[in-house]
Order: C-alpha cells, then structure tokens, then sequence
C-alpha cells in the first residue's frame, strides 16, 4: 500500500497541492503530445492511402534531422538546408516506391509491415554511416527559432514556457491545417482520401497508386522532417 501510495498517489497530490506546478506539468505533456500527434499523423497518412503500418515513421523524424544537421554542417545555408531536405525527403519517397512498394504490390499486410522494418534498419545503418553515430544539436538559432522562455503567474505561482516550444505547438497547429486544406481543397488531396476510403473503386477511375503511395511518403517526410 506503502508504494502504492508513494507511485500512484502522492505525485497527483503534490501536484494538486501547487497548481502551478500541475500547470507546468500539462504544458510539457501537451508539447510532448503535439509531436507525438504529428509522429502518429503519418502513421495514419500512409496506413490509410495503402493499408501499411509504417514502422519506419520514427527514424524517418531522425533521418530528417539529421540530414538537415549534416547539410548546414556541410556549409549549407540553415535556410537553404530545409528545402534540401525536403528534397532528400522527397527522393526517399521515390526510392521507397519503386524500390520496396511497387514489387510487393497485392502481398500480404505482414510482407509490406516487414518491409517497414527493413527501411527502418536501412535509414539507421545509412544515416550513420553519412552523419556518423554522435550526438548532433538541431540548429534552432540559425533557422530564427526562438530559443528564449518566458514565465506566466498562475495562481501566483509560475509557469515557464519554453519559445521553442510554444513555436513546435503553433507550427504542428498550422501544418496540421494546412494538411487539412490539402486534403479537403486539391485534386490529389481528394485522391488520396478516395484511395483511403475504397482502394478498388479508386483505382477503377484512374487514380494513379503509384503517385499516390510516393506523395503520402513525401508528406509522412515533411511531417517527420517539422517534428524533428
């Protein structure tokens, strides 16, 4: 009961006996939420435009940081970086479609969340073998993201928020919008919902599976690429 007590109980009361606390505390859940969301977004992009459940959606997060890190170390301007990055994002796509994909076509769901694991194995051995296996720092300052913090009083207490991470939850609201639009507003938005809803009947009016499957990857590669 004794531990019970010290694991389950008496974090939550501290935390409701200094509500400035139990507020910092659900402010760093939210920001660790909002990246989590973005991370699970392109699990359900790709799942629902190809019914694969892509392991790979977490080392592609590290994957893009590290590329974006490994250019501008490189001597690539910070700003000219992130296209560059999207570009590699972009060729990843291409690479996983024609590469891993379009052979597997009709196989079974277990072969395709195979495959995942064995992009995910790749992207671990390929990126260390190019940006080596040591720690790297995101270049926050030089991409004008803010770096500072600032403090509210609630409850005559106080709370800290960290700008960068104020900007993470912003830009996840934004890019989620702008998803959003995509989706609802273009005509390969309104594709690929259509292949998500009935794969067959999609394919029947000539959506292109092929252009499909690489678009989704590519905006999986722009949601891992904001989140790392």
């Amino acid at each position: 009961m004794e531990l019970l007590n010290v694991l389950f109980i008496k974090p939550f009361a501290d935390m409701f006996a200094a509500p400035d606390f139990l507020l910092q505390v659900l402010w760093e859940g939210l920001v660790s939420g909002v990246l989590y969301a973005l991370i699970a977004l392109g699990f359900v992009l790709i799942y629902k435009s190809s019914r694969i459940f892509n392991f790979a959606q977490g080392i592609m997060v590290v994957f893009a940081a590290l590329t974006l890190v490994g250019l501008h170390e490189a001597g690539v301007p910070a700003l000219l970086a992130v296209p560059l990055t999207l570009l590699v994002m972009f060729g990843l796509a291409v690479a996983i479609e024609r590469v891993v994909l379009r052979p597997l076509v009709n196989q079974p769901d277990i072969i395709l969340f195979m495959a995942t694991i064995g992009i995910t194995l790749f992207l671990v051995g390929f990126g260390e073998l190019i940006f080596g296996g040591e720690n790297k720092v995101m270049i926050t300052e030089q991409l004008f993201i803010p770096t500072g913090s600032f403090e509210l009083e609630p409850f005559g207490g106080f709370l800290l928020i960290e700008q960068k991470d104020l900007t993470a939850v912003i830009g996840a609201v934004v890019l989620v919008g702008l998803l959003l639009l995509f989706l609802n507003k273009s005509k390969m938005g309104r594709a690929i919902r259509a292949l998500g809803d009935d794969h067959q009947a999609a394919l029947s009016v000539g959506i292109s599976l092929s252009t499909i499957w690489v678009l989704v990857w590519f905006i999986a590669g722009i949601i891992a690429l904001a989140t790392g």
